[in-house]
């Protein structure tokens, strides 16, 4: 198919993907009104009518006028890009590749043509197309944050993790590195048994973007994993200063501390439970320490409190059917577990378990 065939087929697309109400409500700019009033306008007056309505976020409309005006001059790569953005913003995310990609035939390398599609492709989730676009963003601008962040994030979704530290370690300093890039490069470290190097990566990036979530949260939970307990919640008493009442992050500390400090993890818990008394993963969370303590009238007080909150969480079932089981309520403990396998719980653990209690319940 020629260049002139394959922009038609995409002028014929959009106008098939624009339902017929929003052409129909689309409202003409002021400043455009007197050069659409004419008999026949031309591809010039569409393209201004096409970047009038997107400035004022009408894109279905705008993607309309850049087709007008590609039907009259078809070889623009601009309009095309244009075209393709205004698709996406409008939510026809499919039908936005057709003109980016025309686009791409007719100029070629473009910084900004090949962020959009990259980004386009992993919305459609195609990743090949997509770490292909974002690796043409990098060697068209190496420096480009945008396109080293793009191709970075791809190379770890892979888990071509030394290829993103290789790309990272070329194309950033620490002082430098944007929160997506430390983010990737302390993950790929950290997959490839690079303890201390992620550390210090995560240390430098926080240091760097000192508000970020997830940076935090990776730091803290690699430091729990080494060990490093008391680091780990270092990081989270500093993080909850910075982002203080943040439950998020109060319960990501409660998790952690629960597997590694129980007797910091029930003040943290208890803390949560002033804060956040109808949160239901903090009553779940006091409910497994209740249960791990013994303190099982407590433990089912909030396990069936979480449950009437969210009832979807099978591991909150089966759990409160341990509770009621060590409670000799073996009735009450069958239909948790079996609301839990019905939920999804497919371990063995479960299943053992419901075993236990209906025997028990045999005369």
């Amino acid at each position: 198919m020629n260049r002139a065939a394959r922009i038609a087929c995409v002028v014929l697309s959009v106008a098939t993907a624009m339902p017929l109400a929003a052409q129909q409500g689309c409202t003409t700019p002021a400043s455009i009104r007197a050069r659409m009033s004419v008999a026949a306008p031309d591809a010039s007056a569409f393209e201004d009518l096409g970047i009038a309505l997107a400035a004022e976020k009408q894109y279905a409309c705008a993607a309309m006028a850049f087709a007008d005006s590609l039907r009259l001059k078809p070889d623009s790569a601009n309009v095309l890009f244009m075209l393709g953005t205004s698709l996406v913003f409008s939510g026809h995310i499919q039908e936005a590749v057709g003109p980016l990609q025309a686009s791409e035939a007719i100029e070629g390398r473009n910084l900004k043509l090949h962020l959009v599609l990259a980004s386009v492709f992993d919305q459609l989730h195609r990743g090949a197309e997509a770490k292909a676009e974002w690796r043409a963003a990098a060697d068209t601008d190496p420096l480009s944050p945008e396109a080293v962040d793009g191709l970075a994030q791809e190379l770890v979704l892979e888990q071509e993790y030394q290829a993103a530290i290789d790309l990272l370690n070329d194309r950033t300093s620490a002082r430098q590195r944007t929160e997506v890039q430390s983010l990737n490069l302390g993950i790929a470290y950290a997959a490839l048994g690079k303890t201390a190097l992620a550390v210090d990566v995560f240390r430098d990036g926080l240091n760097t973007t000192q508000d970020s979530l997830t940076i935090a949260g990776e730091l803290a939970d690699l430091l729990a994993q080494a060990g490093r307990v008391d680091e780990a919640d270092a990081v989270f008493v500093l993080t909850l200063e910075r982002h203080p009442g943040d439950v998020d992050v109060e319960l990501h500390r409660f998790r952690t501390l629960l597997a590694a400090d129980p007797a910091r993890a029930k003040a943290a818990g208890e803390e949560l439970l002033r804060r956040a008394p109808r949160n239901w993963e903090v009553l779940y969370l006091n409910g497994v320490l209740e249960t791990e303590e013994g303190d099982l009238a407590q433990a089912r007080s909030h396990l069936e409190a979480s449950i009437a909150l969210n009832e979807s969480v099978p591991l909150a079932h089966s759990l409160l059917g341990v509770v009621l089981g060590r409670m000799r309520d073996y009735a009450g403990a069958k239909q948790q577990f079996e609301r839990a396998i019905a939920l999804g719980d497919t371990s063995q653990e479960v299943h053992k378990n419901l075993e236990g209690v209906t025997r028990a319940m045999q005369p």
